[in-house]
């Protein structure tokens, strides 16, 4: 089991998805997403090799949460650090590692 730790980007985004679900949608709509976020995690610390490495930068790799959000990771020895989490529907051109 790999450690899991969260940038403050990441953590930044994922309080803008939560605020953003309980604001335009319901607090069950939050608890479903953060329910299937935490399993993301869940396998991506078992075994973070799972998903596909990015095509933008090969030693990040993404996890689709749902249809609407990504989960982007990298790596470090024994631990994985989230580096962000992006809307699925943005450009993905646009996005800064």
């Amino acid at each position: 089991m790999f450690r899991v730790t969260i940038s403050q980007r990441a953590e930044k985004n994922l309080d803008e998805i939560i605020h953003y679900l309980e604001s335009e949608w319901s607090i069950s709509v939050r608890d479903n997403f953060l329910a299937i976020f935490k399993e993301k995690i869940e396998f991506i610390a078992s075994n973070p090799w799972m998903y596909q490495a990015s095509k933008k930068r090969r030693r990040i790799r993404r996890c689709v949460v749902g249809s609407q959000n990504i989960i982007y990771y990298q790596i470090k020895g024994s631990e994985v650090e989230i580096i962000t989490i992006q809307d699925a529907r943005r450009n993905p051109r646009k996005l800064k590692l």
